[in-house]
């Protein structure tokens, strides 16, 4: 009987990968300058991927979401801003669960299954935060401070860490 290779599942790393790219065009869209905080973000969660750690991984979407932070701080539009946050929390919950999967099953186990409807779960949760952070402030919209879209950036990750 051969060993279990603890490693991220692919699929995990696939849906990582591509909503962190997601992140960053969506920061890239909202301000040039802060896509490329975004940008190191994603090689350090993909540095966390290959090497399986958590700490990694939670470093990488930390400094993902930073990038994102600095295009709301820098008045980019909210809309661009709350899609690239999404992403970014999407990116980082994909990848932690990867690792997650792989330490207990094994990278040669399909879980592809279980993390789609991870993905899905986490999916629709997030944009139902973002429908209601963006509603929030074309509600609220006149003349507000650009705070506003920080603050409803900070908001809509946070629920989303809550509901996980």
């Amino acid at each position: 009987m051969s060993e279990i290779t603890r490693e991220p599942s692919r699929f995990g790393i696939a849906v990582a990968g591509g909503f962190a790219l997601l992140s960053i065009t969506a920061t890239a869209v909202a301000a040039p300058t802060a896509a490329a905080v975004s940008g190191a973000g994603l090689l350090v969660l993909v540095a966390g991927l290959a090497r399986a750690s958590r700490r990694l991984v939670t470093n990488g979407g930390g400094v993902l979401l930073l990038g994102v932070l600095y295009a709301g701080y820098t008045g980019a539009p909210p809309l661009p801003v709350l899609v690239a946050a999404l992403a970014g929390v999407l990116a980082w919950d994909a990848a932690s669960n990867a690792v997650s999967v792989g330490e207990q099953l094994g990278k040669e186990t399909d879980t592809t299954r279980a993390e789609v409807v991870h993905v899905v779960s986490s999916f629709l949760v997030g944009s139902l935060a973002v429908a209601v952070g963006y509603g929030v402030y074309v509600t609220a919209a006149g003349g507000q401070p650009i705070a506003s879209v920080f603050l409803l950036v900070a908001g809509a990750v946070a629920l989303v860490n809550a509901l996980r």
